[in-house]
């Protein structure tokens, strides 16, 4: 910690600066720069996406947070309806399955009772989901252009800044 508030703090994957309050015009020169970028990987993201019925493009959002001490761009895909068939949707189409430890073996359905009548137990295909990874693969993709619009939105605030008010 000194005088201007600021603590680093750093391990091998991360390294955050913590400000105690933001400056106002870096806080204004992060949010452009976090927006526009947000908004590019958004558009990625859905020409990406399949297309089959449109749900999961009419799912996918971005969003630009704004608190006091940080400023996070996202693009998530927010379930609809019945939240537990989008999810499994958005995590079959992007992960892909079922992976590689059950590949070539058949998929084992339990005995169940419903609607009054009973079902054995059987055995069905294997399902063959490729990953597409629409929504890691473009975010990936533009990390060094992120890093560089964060560079300079960060460079223009310190070329901007009064240091007379410094004391």
């Amino acid at each position: 910690m000194n005088d201007l508030g600021l603590t680093i703090e750093s391990n091998t994957n991360r390294v955050a600066l913590h400000f105690d309050e933001m400056p106002a015009l870096l806080k204004k020169q992060l949010k452009a720069a976090i927006d526009k970028v947000t908004h590019e990987l958004l558009g990625r993201v859905k020409a990406r996406e399949p297309v089959r019925t449109g749900r999961l493009r009419r799912s996918t959002h971005a969003y630009v947070d704004e608190r006091t001490d940080f400023i996070r761009g996202r693009v998530r895909v927010l379930a609809t309806g019945k939240k537990s068939e989008i999810a499994a949707a958005f995590g079959a189409l992007e992960y892909g399955g079922p992976g590689a430890r059950r590949a070539g073996k058949k998929v084992k359905v339990k005995s169940y009772t419903g609607g009054g009548r009973r079902v054995r137990a059987y055995e069905r295909r294997q399902p063959r989901i490729k990953a597409r990874r629409f929504l890691r693969g473009p975010a990936a993709a533009m990390r060094p252009q992120i890093r560089a619009e964060l560079e300079a939105a960060i460079g223009q605030t310190i070329k901007e800044f009064d240091f007379s008010t410094v004391k």
